[in-house]
C-alpha cells in the first residue's frame, strides 16, 4: 500500500450494511467492490491484521497535526512493517 497511489478496489463482506448505492458512488469513482467469499470470516485477515497493528502501534501513540502529518507517518509506518 501507498499513500501516493489511489484506490482502485475495496474489498469488503456481503454484509446488508453496505447498500447498493454504495457501490455505484464507487464505480463512479473509479472503484471496483470486490466481495469476500460466502462464509469465509477469515479471508480478508492479512489487512485486518495490518490494519489493527498500525492503528494499535502507530495511531494510537501518535499526536498527528494534519493529513500531511498522518500520510508521512503511515508512510514510514508502511516502510518498516514491510
Amino acid at each position: 500500500m501507498n499513500a501516493h497511489c489511489r484506490a482502485r478496489y475495496l474489498i469488503r463482506d456481503r454484509d446488508g450494511k453496505f447498500p447498493e448505492l454504495m457501490n455505484e458512488v464507487l464505480a463512479e469513482a473509479g472503484i471496483a467492490t470486490v466481495l469476500t467469499g460466502i462464509r469465509m470470516p477469515r479471508m480478508n485477515s492479512i489487512t485486518e491484521r495490518w490494519v489493527q497493528s498500525c492503528r494499535r502501534e502507530l495511531l494510537d501513540r501518535c499526536l498527528l497535526w494534519n493529513e500531511r502529518h498522518l500520510r508521512h507517518a503511515l508512510r514510514e509506518y508502511e516502510r518498516l512493517y514491510l
